[in-house]
């Protein structure tokens, strides 16, 4: 009977850290990041930027193809607007969820 309730706390013990392990650990919270728009593709909903580097997702400044969250975005954005925008990894896609 010893033996069994040894095993109890070290068993206890082990399932909290299993599931410490599976929480999530959040990237950097989302940053506003200056870009130029050097391509629109309405049909495809995605546009080309040319960035700065993009903190949260540990990207060095480059020109890089993104979806945006919502289409409608993409009747505001024209080739050689200049802003800021609100990237995010989303599932391993990398999307734009806001223009400013």
């Amino acid at each position: 009977m010893k033996n069994k309730l040894f095993w109890l706390p070290v068993i206890a013990i082990m399932a909290s850290f299993a599931v410490i392990k599976s929480i999530p650990v959040a990237a950097e919270a989302p940053t506003w990041t200056k870009g130029e728009v050097t391509k629109v593709d309405k049909e495809l909903g995605k546009i080309t930027i040319r960035h700065e580097e993009i903190k949260n997702l540990d990207m060095p400044a480059m020109r890089m193809i993104f979806r945006v969250a919502d289409p409608k975005m993409l009747n505001k954005l024209e080739v050689g607007k200049k802003g800021e925008f609100y990237f995010v990894d989303d599932n391993g896609r990398m999307l734009i969820k806001q223009v400013r």
